[in-house]
């Protein structure tokens, strides 16, 4: 098995020919841009530009992405990654397209200027990296307002000009009794103390007893 692994990896694809992204698969959860990094330094994985976690709605996928300078790199580096581990769990390394991205867009039905996310695709499709958080848990029709106010013991900075809490959307046609949102407070230390004091507590538990854990997490 390892044998032909290996002839596998010596000989290029011609869907390889011009990719500068390197995708990494079944990656624990739990994985950080830190452990990733370290993988690369470990594994010798020459001209990474960028390294970007994967997610789905502000949660990881369990993939990330390697981004090349140039796609020179990209047989060398998949054979180096052969065989590779993170966190003693073996992982998987293909070359990929440009991976594409969920931007944040404009809801063109009631506000032209409302900002949408979704979060999906590398770095949740968000610019500004460790200073966002996603919380989620608050009961499904909770407002902006209603969010900013419960978080108003954290230092937030606005997201969209106006608000400095906002919801993560559904896809079209779904539905769920709790809501997610996405925060950014002033800095990354603030950021490490929202995840301190909020993660596995209860919204409200003078009203509603035990019926909304909250989680949050840092997006990478």
């Amino acid at each position: 098995m390892f044998k032909s692994t290996a002839i596998r990896r010596t000989i290029p694809r011609l869907a390889d020919e011009g990719r500068k992204h390197i995708q990494l698969r079944e990656l624990p959860r739990s994985a950080l841009l830190t452990d990733l990094r370290r993988l690369c330094i470990r594994n010798r994985v020459l001209g990474v530009t960028d390294v970007a976690i994967d997610y789905h709605r502000f949660l990881p996928t369990g993939r990330a992405y390697l981004t090349l300078a140039h796609s020179e790199h990209l047989h060398k580096n998949l054979q180096a990654l052969d065989n590779a581990s993170v966190g003693s769990l073996p992982i998987r390394a293909v070359s990929a397209p440009p991976p594409r991205s969920s931007h944040r867009r404009l809801d063109k039905t009631d506000e032209p200027q409302r900002k949408v996310f979704y979060g999906n695709g590398p770095h949740g499709g968000i610019p500004s990296r460790l200073k966002h958080v996603v919380i989620w848990g608050f009961p499904g029709k909770i407002s902006e307002e209603a969010v900013e106010n419960y978080l108003r013991d954290f230092r937030l900075d606005n997201i969209d000009s106006k608000s400095g809490a906002v919801r993560v959307e559904l896809a079209a046609n779904t539905f769920s009794l709790y809501s997610r949102y996405l925060v950014r407070p002033t800095s990354t230390a603030e950021a490490h103390r929202l995840v301190r004091q909020l993660h596995m507590t209860y919204y409200e538990p003078g009203h509603w007893g035990r019926r909304y854990q909250l989680r949050a997490r840092i997006v990478y």
